[in-house]
C-alpha cells in the first residue's frame, strides 16, 4: 500500500485529504506542522508522497524541505508537493516534485499523488521532475 504524509495546519483540510486518499487505498499520516512530520519521518515511517503546505506555525514547509534534505537518504526521501496559498508564481521549491496552490481540486490532488507514488523516489527515477501545477 502506497504511503502518503499529510502535513498541514489546517485540521478541516488534513481530514479531508486524509478521507479522500484513504478511500483511494494509500495508507496515510497526518502532522499539524513541520516538528510533527519530521517526527514521523525520523521514526521510519516513510511515505512515498508528502503533502506539505508552506505556512504552518513552529516549522514551516521550506524547514520540512531543508530537513528531508539534510537526514534523510535518497531511497527514503519522499516526492514532495508543496500546497500553498501565499507562494508566489514562478517561485520554485528546490526539493518539491510539484506544487497545488490553495484552493485546489481533489482531482488534481490524486491525479499528483498517483503520478510520484508510480516512481516513488525522484533520485532512484529516470524521469524528470514534474512541473509545478496550478
Amino acid at each position: 500500500m502506497t504511503r502518503v504524509l499529510i502535513v498541514d495546519d489546517d485540521p478541516a483540510l488534513r481530514e479531508m485529504l486524509g478521507i479522500i486518499l484513504t478511500s483511494e487505498g494509500y495508507e496515510i499520516e497526518r502532522a499539524r506542522d513541520g516538528t510533527e512530520a519530521v517526527a514521523c519521518l525520523a521514526s521510519g515511517w516513510h511515505p512515498a508522497v508528502m503533502l506539505l503546505d508552506v505556512m504552518m506555525p513552529i516549522m514551516d514547509g521550506m524547514a520540512v524541505c531543508e530537513w528531508v534534505a539534510a537526514h534523510l537518504s535518497p531511497v527514503e526521501r519522499p516526492r514532495i508537493v508543496i500546497l500553498s496559498a501565499s507562494l508566489a508564481p514562478g517561485v520554485v521549491v528546490p526539493q518539491a516534485d510539484a506544487q497545488l496552490s490553495k484552493p485546489f481540486g481533489v482531482d488534481a490532488v490524486l491525479e499528483l499523488v498517483r503520478r510520484l507514488s508510480v516512481s516513488p523516489n525522484r533520485y532512484l527515477a529516470q524521469s524528470p521532475v514534474l512541473p509545478m501545477t496550478a
